[in-house]
């Protein structure tokens, strides 16, 4: 046995992982915001997990008071940044996996650059702002968003935008909450920190891995200091997804997805909406799955299959007829759309490689 095949030999043999959902995991892309009490818990689990590629983004440096709840560093670590040691840390605590940090403070001018790139993102920020901003960007993006908090004893967890669950402004609909004390305030318990950010970690395996029980729409809040816990339940409200997507409005998404990033979100049976602008002779002969409506017929459409919210991946033979249906149907609203770059030739090149 390998070395790589060693360090995954216990997930392989539990029924809910094994080989198959190993394999989902390292083709997954993870971003996580935040890297301090919760985000270190929560890349740890990842990284030990076989996250292929976990993203870190944050803009802090490490400081003696941080410590005792970010396991990631040590006394030797203090004044260098977060990312550059945790990014270390990582990697030497699995050399199978990719390490892709960011020092940025993540924010409106950077996160429509920042998220696309991400299967599934876990907001382990501590501030509001940021909390609303990471949610209207994975609203917009149409990106899973897993999120938790803290407050000294107790904490909660929940997952956002999840198959068009509910979002973090249908649970919260007022982003008034920034008179929220921080934890270099009022404190941090490190057993608050260390199992809310490791139960984050479990949500995006279990997105990931397509399980049934994703903490989508429903809210669990712990007392870590008695052990109880409790599940509240909230529901999806059209004005809190209408305004998240509204603040990006007039900013530039990209207009086209890898035939890498396509085959992966089919392999983990992502949601999205898959259409073929090509002739129905074309999609007859071959094709990748998905809705026909020809180009011709496409752009005299009024009644579309999909919504707003739906990301929508726009196929063709090489790409140029994706290209002019996607740019029609963000004239019509649908700004989640994207062509798949070089079409059904450049997918069906890298299935055969």
């Amino acid at each position: 046995m390998d070395d790589k095949a060693a360090y995954y030999s216990s997930h392989n043999k539990l029924p809910f992982i094994g080989k198959e959902g190993q394999g989902k995991l390292e083709q997954s892309r993870v971003l996580v915001i935040g890297a301090g009490g919760l985000g270190c818990p929560c890349l740890l689990a990842l990284a030990g997990a076989g996250v292929g590629t976990v993203g870190i983004a944050d803009f802090d440096r490490i400081s003696i008071s941080n410590l005792h709840r970010q396991p990631l560093y040590n006394f030797a670590d203090a004044g260098q940044l977060k990312t550059t040691v945790a990014a270390a840390r990582l990697q030497q605590y699995n050399p199978f996996i990719n390490i892709a940090s960011q020092n940025i403070l993540v924010d409106e001018t950077n996160i429509i650059e920042l998220l696309p790139a991400y299967d599934v993102i876990a907001d382990c920020t501590d501030n509001f702002s940021t909390r609303y901003l990471v949610n209207d960007a994975c609203v917009y993006f149409n990106k899973p968003l897993v999120y938790g908090a803290i407050h000294q004893g107790e904490g909660h967890i929940t997952v956002f935008n999840y198959r068009n669950s509910p979002t973090l402004r249908c649970l919260f609909p007022k982003d008034e909450n920034d008179g929220i004390a921080s934890c270099a305030e009022i404190g941090a318990y490190n057993i608050s920190t260390s199992i809310i950010g490791t139960m984050m970690a479990n949500e995006v395996i279990k997105i990931i891995l397509q399980q049934q029980d994703v903490l989508a729409g429903k809210l669990r809040q712990l007392n870590l200091l008695d052990g109880s816990s409790i599940t509240v339940g909230y529901t999806t409200s059209a004005e809190g997804r209408h305004k998240s997507l509204k603040r990006f409005s007039g900013e530039k998404v990209p207009d086209e997805i890898s035939a890498i990033a396509v085959a992966r979100k089919i392999d983990q049976q992502q949601a999205f909406f898959l259409l073929d602008v090509r002739e129905a002779g074309e999609h007859t002969s071959t094709n990748i799955g998905g809705s026909n409506i020809p180009l011709q017929t496409l752009l005299q459409t009024t009644q579309f299959p999909f919504s707003a919210s739906d990301e929508i991946i726009v196929y063709c033979q090489k790409g140029n007829r994706s290209r002019t249906a996607v740019a029609y149907l963000k004239q019509k609203g649908f700004i989640n759309s994207v062509s798949l770059q070089g079409g059904i030739e450049r997918y069906l090149t890298l299935s055969i490689q």
